[in-house]
């Protein structure tokens, strides 16, 4: 069942931000009167439509996205897929031609503005400590924070220059940054000192960490984050959100970091089982009994993640406001993601940073089984990946047809379409390759410790 919503998520997520991106296109090229072909929801064979003005509206059989097929544009992915590119005359002047590619990406740059406004409109709730000032309580022993001399008390005034008002600026940071080393300037006692750290990569993502946190106190007991289908946690019938309070009578308490260690105690010591979990589901207290699963490092798992169950609040702002926190929101993610790219091509970073199908798909599950905000969220942070992505100037992507642009415009003369087909060729076998890699990992991190062949 988790299986199935999550690749009903992923199919409503592209199809809306694929679509917006592709209205883009189609609005810039029906504002200069260029004769569009077809706008279709959905790839491959076409399924139902209507002819209006020119323009076959249409749905078509593969319901991931869609596409718009601009005569006189060049050739795109599908007529180079389905092998139907025919020469036609260049429509326009290139600067409009230009102008018709950019308006894919920057309509998922608008939308994601405009999704994370709503979303502040509505309001969201998030961890009390991300909105506090980035005092450090806790340095953990051995950790990179210790060896650069990191204190108890010092507040993070900036990283790389960039300032840190709130714990969500350092975390999101460190985390973005593993393996690179950072420039870090505290407040300590009301001096300045600058310390250099190296964020250890932590997690499948490959998140950095450097072991400060604030002080959580011990009282905090886990919350189940996502669980595995077909493990024994989801035949118990446990559901993200539900807040552990035992395992096998044993009480689950501590502080963030030494939560998931303590949970995973309890269930080695109890195993193999059965044994009873007492959580807490809207506020109510349930019982159930489960069977652990040994994997086949000698692990015992009931399949699911948790984390901290800390306080939160309601993240809210008037409309106006919201609009000007949802264009600082996409201003750093946009900032952090190129960074992330640079330092990919530069070989500092790991590929594993990088999410696929498999992982979108999974976001996307958790975030509608949790509710419209935050599945609304994640689509805002997707769209604006999905607008960066398609400026990269790799050929069948739109900054690809931008560079191309480029080029005919540095030659004074317009390529012919065997030429564009070729290059495109060499793109869309680019995209598999890249692909191929993502997939890889996205299977590394997603299944279960034993379910590889090999």
């Amino acid at each position: 069942m988790t299986i199935l919503s999550n690749t009903l998520a992923l199919i409503v997520v592209l199809s809306v931000l694929v679509v917006a991106h592709e209205f883009g296109h189609f609005a810039v090229a029906k504002w200069f009167r260029f004769p569009v072909e077809v706008f279709s929801v959905g790839f491959g064979k076409r399924l139902f439509g209507k002819q209006w003005r020119g323009t076959d509206y249409r749905v078509s059989a593969i319901p991931l996205g869609g596409y718009v097929r601009v005569i006189g544009l060049g050739p795109d992915e599908s007529t180079v897929t389905e092998g139907t590119s025919q020469e036609a005359p260049p429509v326009g002047k290139r600067w409009q031609r230009a102008l018709v590619l950019l308006a894919g990406p920057g309509m998922n740059f608008v939308l994601a503005i405009l999704l994370h406004t709503a979303v502040f409109v509505v309001g969201v709730k998030v961890p009390a400590y991300e909105l506090d000032r980035p005092v450090i309580r806790i340095v953990e022993p051995g950790s990179p924070g210790a060896a650069a001399g990191f204190q108890p008390g010092d507040r993070v005034v900036s990283i790389n220059g960039t300032e840190t008002p709130r714990w969500r600026d350092v975390l999101f940071i460190f985390g973005m940054s593993a393996r690179e080393k950072l420039d870090v300037e505290v407040d300590r006692a009301g001096n300045g000192v600058f310390l250099q750290v190296v964020p250890r990569p932590k997690t499948k993502y490959d998140l950095g960490d450097v072991g400060l946190l604030p002080d959580f106190g011990t009282g905090v007991r886990p919350r189940v984050g996502a669980v595995v289908s077909g493990s024994p946690a989801e035949k118990a019938g446990l559901k993200p959100g539900d807040v552990i309070v035992s395992v096998a009578g044993r009480e689950i308490k501590g502080s963030p970091d030494q939560i998931f260690t303590n949970f995973v105690a309890a269930v080695s010591g109890a195993a193999p089982g059965p044994f009873a979990i007492e959580y807490l589901r809207g506020g109510k207290t349930a019982t159930t009994t489960v069977s652990p699963r040994k994997d086949p490092d000698g692990s015992w798992k009931v399949g699911v993640q948790v984390g901290g169950d800390l306080p939160e609040v309601l993240e809210r702002f008037p409309v106006k406001q919201a609009f000007v926190e949802g264009w600082r929101r996409v201003e750093t993610d946009f900032r952090m993601t190129l960074s992330i790219l640079g330092r990919l091509f530069r070989g500092h970073a790991s590929m594993k940073s990088m999410s696929g199908p498999l992982d979108i798909a999974k976001f996307s599950g958790e975030a509608a089984r949790t509710g419209a905000v935050p599945l609304v969220a994640l689509m805002a942070a997707i769209s604006l990946q999905l607008g960066i992505f398609n400026l990269l100037p790799i050929p069948v992507l739109d900054g690809g047809h931008l560079f191309l642009l480029g080029l005919e415009s540095a030659a004074r003369r317009d390529f012919s379409l065997r030429v564009k087909e070729r290059i495109l060729q060499v793109g869309f076998v680019m995209i598999l390759a890249l692909l191929a890699v993502v997939l890889y990992n996205d299977l590394a991190k997603n299944l279960p410790t034993g379910w590889w062949p090999f």
